[in-house]
């Protein structure tokens, strides 16, 4: 007879901290979608007003709720997935770092590269989807 701590099921407490972190993260995206839509219509980021850099980063409240979300998450979660988490968090760090300082070097050099920013956000998120993928499977 085999252990029911073997099991590859979920418990059921793993399941209702898995919906609560759903539910916030999901809500902070929604409300960034929102306020992201809103930001692009109506926001003028092109134009001439100082109100523009407001406007430009409006985006980042229900940002800092997304942050809540996850914060939230790591401290209810048992400390395997907080170690797997966090090994996906160091991985993808380690990328936008090293995505940083190459791309710091090639402007020393003298290319210009538009949206520097975003290629190192996508970097680092790449990088954790990827290093949280491979330690998951471990």
């Amino acid at each position: 007879m085999t252990n029911k701590l073997d099991s590859q099921d979920r418990s059921e407490g793993d399941r209702a901290r898995s919906r609560a972190y759903q539910l916030e993260f999901w809500a902070g995206i929604v409300a960034y979608a929102v306020v992201l839509s809103g930001v692009l219509l109506w926001g003028d980021l092109d134009g001439d007003s100082p109100w523009r850099f407001l406007w430009a980063v409006l985006p980042v409240l229900p940002g800092l709720w997304i942050v809540r979300a996850v914060v939230r998450h790591v401290r209810r979660i048992d400390d395997y997935q907080r170690l797997l988490l966090l090994q996906g968090f160091g991985g993808g760090f380690a990328v936008a770092m090293i995505v940083s300082v190459t791309l710091a070097f090639l402007e020393i050099a003298g290319l210009r590269v538009p949206g520097v920013g975003w290629i190192i956000y996508g970097a680092g998120m790449l990088g954790w989807i990827i290093t949280g993928a491979v330690v998951g499977r471990r």
